[in-house]
Parts: C-alpha cells; structure tokens; sequence
C-alpha cells in the first residue's frame, strides 16, 4: 500500500505542484557548506580477512576513515566508495558504504560471474579526491578457482639462450587449441614493444622463437587466450643486482662521519639481500656493508673529497659474481643532519663545515609542526636529544635550517614511543580445540595511561594458511608508515612485529633509502575540479534557465523522495543556481526522486539538472596480473576443492512473481528491424508500445508494473529483498535473459533503470528467444565471466524508444520537474557462524569447511573492562590466527595476533 500511495502521490505532483506544501510528508532543507580546508586529508584503510579467496567466498572489509594528521574520526566524509576492479581494469563490483564516525563495513559476494586473477581493491571518498592519488586506498587481492582448468596461461616451456653478451634467444611455445590456426604474442623489453604471430605447425604445435638485443635485464610477453583473456610472463635474461646509495642528508659531505642508506634490488625489481666492500679508487677497503632479506641497511664512512669511492657487491647465494657500483661524489663543503635513537631518547646531531655560528632544526609529523630545537656549533657540531615519548608516533621529519631559517637538509625518522599504541591483552580459554568445539575469546585494554578509553575494535579469525603471514599491511603498519610514504614497501606489516628482532633497525633503513625525499606531507591540492566531502547519500544540480541557459537563484526546488516512506524535502537555489539535498538514509539498490521548480510568480519553465559524479581513472598496474600462484593460494584452492566434494555451498530461493497473458502485434518491418534481427535473431513476440500505454493503470509506475500483471504467459519478473527487479524470458531452466535498448545491449549497472521506463517513450517491445552468439552477448555485458562458465543458450529482451531516444527520455514529464534516482548505501551482509551447542549439531553429517571462522567488523572496547566473544570452530584441522584491530576517536591504534589449534583429539 505504501507503494501505491506513493505512485498516487505523484500523479497529483504533476497536476499541481504546490499541493505539495500540505502533504503530511517529512520536511527537510539543508544549505551548502561553507568550503572545507584543502590541507586537511583523509586516510582510509580497509582491513580485508585475507589477500586471497576462493570464489566461492565472500569479501568481508572493515574501512577505517580517519583526518590525515592526527588519525582521529573524520569529520567531513559519511559515504565511502569502494570498488573491486578486474584484472582488465573494469569495476565489476561497487559499493557505497556508510561511515559513522569514520567507521564502515561491507562485502563483496563473489560466485560464477567472476574468474580467476588478481584483482584490485579501491576505496576513496569525494573528498580525498582533491589530492590525487595519494589518499586513495589500494590492495590486491588474488581470486583463485578449484578447476585447474580456469585461465590456464598458454605461455609454455619458455628458455632463453645467451648466443654473446646482448644477445638471446627466446624459444618456448604456446598451449592453444588445435583448431586455432594462429595467434599474436606481444614482447615488451623496457618500454619497445614488439609482436610475432605464433602458428601452428604440423605437430599441432604453436613453437615461437625471439631474437633479444639490448641491455635488458628482463622482457615481458603476452599473449590472449582464444577467451580474451590476457596472460603475461616475465622472463629474466641475465642475474643482477642494482645497488643504490642513499647518504644521510643527501650526499656525502667531506671529513664527517656519514650515515649511508642501501637497497639492493633483483632483476625481479624486489629487494635482495647483498653484501660488499667500499674501495676508493687507490682501491683502499673503507668500509663493509650487508643488507637484510628486503634488500636494505647503512653503512657508515668517513669520506675525502679528495677521493671517489665504489662498492663491489655479490649476492650470498653466489659469491663468485660481483658487481661494481660507483658511490655519490663527496662535496667538499655541507651540512649533515644524523638521527638516531638510543633507548627512549632521540639523539639530533648537526655536523657542517659551511655553518659556522648557529642552527636550526625544525621537528614535524604529518605536516604539523611540533618542535624547532636550536643551539649554536661548536667546532662545527650541535647535538641535543629529545624523549620519544614528547614527540608523537610515526614517521618524524627533521630539517636543519641555517640562521635565516632555509632548508639546507632532511631527515625522516620513525618514533616509536612507548605510550601510543594500545596496549591489548588477548586469551583463548584453551590452546587447542576439538573440531566443532566452542573458543571463548577475551580481549582486555589493560592500563592505558589510566585514562578511559573507548576503541572501535574488530575480530576476525582465519585458518592461518590463508593469512598473509604479516607480509601486507595491518592497521598499524598501513596508518604510520604506507599510507605516509610514496612507492610500494614491501612486508610492510613486518616492521610491527612484536617477535622482529632487527625491525627497528630495518626500519631505519627503510626510511634512509624509500624514504628519502618521498614523504606525502604537507598535503597538496591537486585536482582541477573542487569535490565537496559527501555526508552521505546526497541528491545535489542546478537550476537553467530554458532559453538562456544560464543559473537561476532563489527558485524554490521541491523534492519527493520514494525509499521505505515518502519524504518531502524543499530549499531555495543559491546564488550559482544550485540545490543540495540530503535525503533519509537509507539501504538498497537506487531510490526514485522527483524533483520540481518553481520560481516565486509560480514560473515553472526551468531545467533541473543533476550532478553525475564520475569515479576515478582505474589504475590497475599490468606488472601484477596472473602471478604464479603462491602457498597461501594453494591452500585456498584446496580448502574451495573439499567445499565443492562435501557440497558445501548453499543458494538461496528468490521469490518469482508468476505473470500472465501476452499479447503479440505484428507490423512491417523497418530497415533498423532487419539489422537487429540478422544480428541477434528474429523475435518470437512483438509488443507495441500502443498495447503497452493501452493496458497501463493509475496505479502503475513503469513498464515492469505493466509487463507484470498483464503479459505473464512470455515474460516473468524476478524480485529481490532489496527491491531490484529483474525481466526473464520463460524459456529452459536456468537460462539468463540479457536487456537491449534501442539495439545496444546494457550494461549491469543500466538494467535497476529499466523497470520504472515511462511506457510514453516505448515504440515496441521484442522478445528474442534463443538468441543467435548469446555466449558472446553475454561476455559483452558481463566482463568479468570466465568464458568457459558463460551460457551458450539465452534470451534478449529488446525494448525500442520513440525515435531512439534511450529510456532516460521524459516520458510526460511536465517544465519544471524531473524524475531520476539516486544510488544508495549498499546493504550491510550480516556473517554467519553456526553453533554447535546440542550434540546432534555436531553431529552432523554437513561437513563446515569454512575458512573465515569468524567476523566482527564492529564493537566498542572500553579501558580494562573485558570483552568476551565466543564462537565454533569447523572442521578444518590445523592453526587458525586471531586477528585483533582497533581504533580509538583520537587516533590511538591498536594490533594484536593469537594462534591456537584445532585437532582431531586434544592434550
């Protein structure tokens, strides 16, 4: 009833629009904003319960969205975007995901519609924005399949024959169906790019060879499968290591001791571990240098400028290879900036020979401003040490400044003090379980400072094979060190672990090598359109004249929204003609709105237009896409493979409202008909657009509402809990039925349009059955399909408009007013865990192969007040790890880890 009293209301809008102003509806009118700070940014974080998923799994996130500075609750963002991006670089999924006080969650359900690779994770607000990409969450996720058969790469047995120094040859061949006479393979060595055509000989084989001149130390190839597909491989041509020198303040300054940044990187572009011995060029041994696992250390020396230095390197695994790398020039006059830290005290130490009086040296963090220690030289040396505990935690520049306060050199240096991050006590009351057997969790904030704290906690629990193992990022790792600096850091997560006992060091040459020079503050306005922060779902456009095309303020602008209830919302238009308003927040798929103008003499001969947000370009780097896969995706493919032996998975029933009598019409065919029906097929049932307008009601609201009650013997109209509809042709079980407008096929994202189409636009309505290449079709619509799971039987339904206008044509719509919709939050998925209280429960013959235990994306923590949480393991045997993040409203944050065993027979 609420729907159809809606439906009513409407009707008697676009008789009289000041009817409205007595409607018992909700009234609502918000003005703009003043301007927000362009110096302030937002971070955003996304905890994800694994970096890899089976696709019979969900992608459960928690987002964090916290002011850039002082990490605490945003103030200015309520909606987050978040997209998953395909390996063609394509947003095949999007939500919109609701902040409470910088605090969101959601999922995304995967299933058949999407195919194995690597997939990017995307997540912004309209504010960060503003920035460019430097606040723009990413993470790359793997998406693996149980069929060995998925995506299998074509690129096979490939080797690489050094004939002399700069010259190779690249032999291999490819894995192609026999029927496929030829294919293109693609070779990228640095950025020339050159192809082949591969064909197949008389064996049925597709063998390829490749003549490689150059200096590269790698090509790339690539090659399509017969699906699309692209599949790429890298192959090394020579083993090298790139050694590079970072010094202290940026370069070698002469007599001093000098702190010196190293990374080493393999021909794979990964850090290394190398050790190697400095030399000057009398070929006198100075120094020694090793590096860890990630290719990084410092080393120190005392240089001459008389002199020039160069580092003789090898790789541990092969000492009989050695490379040379020169060292910078050394100056004969500068200034050196040295941080360092010894217990709980920062020592600052200043060495110049050009600064002979007096220094400065200025302390920030995130763009803040905390500290400027100063001291006169003496003998060209100041030193002064800080607490850490007076300086805040995380990534610390430090810059020298001469007696007129100019820069003259930079450090970065992260602080750990004590006292920032929350303390988390975290107890399982045993330490192995029976499979099905309850875990009672407690989690503690112990201490604190002995201030009442208040956190914003997650719980999430996996079988430990599928974790990443700390080699991405935790809350920790992402808000005080990825998110602050540019480039990629590998193992990021490893630089917090409690059990790293060389972490603070390689900390240190993490920031004298990736960090030099490459920190993300201050924060820059970089964008050349203005995004205003987004409080939520908002419905925001401007109002034009109808002949002079230009904006008119102070015109009233009436708004209906039709979520749960109908609300009323009213404003007037500011001075650049534009209305802003912010309707009842709600969940689901989209929410019709109309919208009516009307100026103070009752004028209602207006334009309303409404701002359409574009989302960002989709960077998805090429270099990551189809990686070999790794243990952890061995393990999930294994774990998908017994779901799929036990039957494990579970689908849920939809309600299908039944339909009636069709009505066909015949009438002489256009030139236009007889291109489409070559192209897809001749339809089986025609419905005029005449019949449609005959039969529509008071009560309808679109060409669904009409199709429903009176042509059901053809077509049926699939409902969802969130209120999307779905068109199908009745034909054979199960098959897919694809929506073409005006002989262009719609994309996924169209078809929530098509069930409110004014019936005053459509000319006829045609359904083709068994239409010809649907398998193709249906690969055009949805991209992300795995060719080899895609339909070959289907249906279209072809809807043509009057004069090919599209259904986004007004239909009746009267001067003044306009119908449209407006996206919505996406709805919140609540996660299920089974219980096994009762012994017939545990009992049963169901086998619970799941890999996420358990999910708490949300719940408050308090100072020393215990925090019980209980749930049933499954029957997966082995470790499972218990992952423990928080955040507090100033932007304290807390990480904590537990493992514990499930075993067929306990201690």
């Amino acid at each position: 009833m609420k729907k159809k009293s809606g439906f009513v209301v409407l009707k008697v809008i676009n008789i009289v629009a000041l009817i409205l102003f007595v409607m018992p509806f909700y009234l609502h009118s918000q003005k703009f904003n003043d301007k927000p700070n362009t110096s302030v940014a937002e971070k955003i974080y996304l905890q994800l319960t694994s970096n890899v998923y089976a696709l019979d799994e969900d992608i459960w996130f928690k987002a964090i969205v916290a002011e850039a500075k002082y990490h605490s609750n945003t103030i200015y963002s309520g909606l987050l975007n978040v997209d998953l991006i395909d390996p063609k670089g394509k947003v095949v999924s999007h939500k919109k995901v609701k902040l409470t006080a910088g605090i969101g969650y959601g999922t995304f359900e995967l299933g058949n519609g999407f195919s194995e690779g690597v997939y990017l994770i995307r997540a912004y607000t309209q504010w960060n924005r503003n920035f460019g990409d430097d606040f723009i969450f990413e993470s790359y996720i793997d998406l693996v399949s149980a069929s060995e058969k998925l995506n299998k790469n074509p690129i096979d047995a490939v080797t690489v024959i050094e004939k002399e120094p700069g010259h190779y040859l690249l032999k291999g061949r490819l894995l192609l169906p026999n029927e496929q006479k030829s294919t293109t393979l693609y070779i990228y060595q640095g950025k020339k790019k050159d192809s082949i055509t591969v064909k197949r000989d008389k064996e049925k084989h597709y063998p390829f060879e490749y003549i490689v001149n150059g200096t590269a130390n790698q090509i790339k190839i690539e090659v399509s499968n017969p699906d699309g597909i692209k599949h790429n491989e890298t192959v090394l041509l020579k083993d090298t290591i790139d050694v590079r020198f970072f010094p202290e303040s940026g370069y070698l300054v002469h007599g001093f001791q000098n702190k010196i940044g190293i990374k080493s990187l393999g021909a794979d572009g990964k850090g290394i571990a190398t050790q190697g011995v400095i030399f000057d060029n009398e070929g006198q041994r100075f120094a020694e240098f090793e590096t860890n696992n990630l290719g990084m250390g410092f080393f120190f020396l005392q240089p001459d400028s008389s002199r020039t230095y160069h580092a003789k390197a090898f790789s541990p695994d092969d000492p009989s290879k050695t490379y040379t790398y020169p060292l910078p020039e050394v100056s004969s006059k500068g200034s050196i900036l040295s941080v360092s830290q010894i217990a709980d005290k920062v020592w600052i130490r200043v060495y110049s020979n050009v600064q002979a009086d007096y220094a400065y040296i200025k302390i920030a963090c995130r763009g803040i401003d905390y500290f400027l220690v100063e001291g006169p030289l003496r003998n060209g040396i100041l030193t002064k040490r800080l607490s850490t505990e007076e300086l805040p935690e995380g990534i610390l520049v430090f810059t020298l400044l001469d007696k007129k306060k100019r820069p003259v050199a930079e450090r970065l240096f992260f602080n750990q003090p004590d006292k920032a991050s929350l303390n988390i006590a975290l107890s399982t009351d045993k330490e192995v379980y029976k499979r099905r057997e309850e875990t009672k969790l407690d989690i503690r904030l112990p201490g604190n400072d002995k201030k009442e704290t208040i956190a914003d906690m997650s719980v999430a629990v996996i079988n430990k094979k599928l974790w990443h193992q700390g080699k991405k990022d935790n809350i920790r790792s992402y808000f005080l060190l990825s998110s602050e600096l540019r480039g990629n850091i590998e193992e990021p997560a490893y630089y917090f672990d409690e059990n790293g006992m060389h972490r603070t060091k390689d900390l240190e040459a993490l920031l004298l090598t990736q960090g030099w020079r490459r920190y993300k503050y201050p924060v820059q306005y970089n964008s050349p359109t203005f995004f205003r922060p987004q409080k939520g779902i908002e419905i925001q456009g401007r109002i034009l004249s109808k002949h002079r095309k230009k904006p008119l303020d102070k015109i009233t602008v009436n708004m209906l929204s039709f979520g749960n209830d109908v609300a009323y919302y009213n404003e007037t238009t500011d001075s650049l003609g534009r209305f802003h308003f912010f309707p009842k927040q709600s969940y689901g798929k989209r929410m019709r709105v109309f919208l009516s103008a009307m100026d103070t003499l009752g004028n209602t001969n207006y334009d309303i237009l409404t701002d359409t947000l574009k989302p960002p370009e989709t960077d998805y780097e090429q270099s990551v896409r189809y990686r070999k896969p790794d243990v952890i995706v061995k393990a999930v493919k294994e774990v998908q493979k017994q779901r799929i032996r036990s039957n494990f998975m579970l689908g849920p029933s939809d309600d299908i409202t039944e339909l009636e009598e069709v009505v066909v019409s015949d009438r002489k065919l256009t030139s236009v008909q007889l291109k489409l029906y070559k192209k897809y097929g001749i339809p089986d049932v025609i419905i005029s657009g005449e019949d449609i307008r005959r039969k529509e009601k008071k009560w309808s609201y679109g060409l669904y509402s009409i199709l429903m009650f009176n042509y059901g013997d053809e077509i049926e109209i699939e409902k969802f809990s969130d209120g999307f509809m779905l068109a199908h042709i009745r034909g054979g079980k199960n098959e897919p039925t694809l929506l073409m407008v005006d002989g262009k096929l719609l994309r996924e994202y169209e078809y929530e349009f098509v069930p409110y189409v004014s019936p005053d636009v459509i000319e006829r309505v045609e359904l083709i059955k068994y239409a010809k290449f649907f398998k193709s079709r249906y690969l055009d619509v949805f991209p992300e399909t795995n060719p080899l799971e895609a339909p070959s039987l289907g249906h279209i339904i072809s809807i043509t408009t009057k004069e090919g206008k599209g259904f986004y044509s007004s239909g009746r719509t009267k001067p003044g007013t306009l119908t449209t919709s407006v996206e919505l939050f996406s709805p919140v998925k609540e996660f299920y865990s089974p219980t096994y209280e009762s012994p017939l429960a545990k009992h049963t013959p169901k086998t619970d192969l799941r890999s996420l235990i358990y999910w708490k994306p949300s719940t408050k923590i308090h100072t020393d007040k215990n925090k019980s949480i209980s749930f049933y393991n499954g029957d997966i045997e082995g470790a499972y790890i218990i992952i423990i993040e928080m955040i507090t409203k100033d932007g304290r944050i807390g990480y904590k880890e537990k493992v514990y065993s499930v075993a067929e027979e306990t201690p």
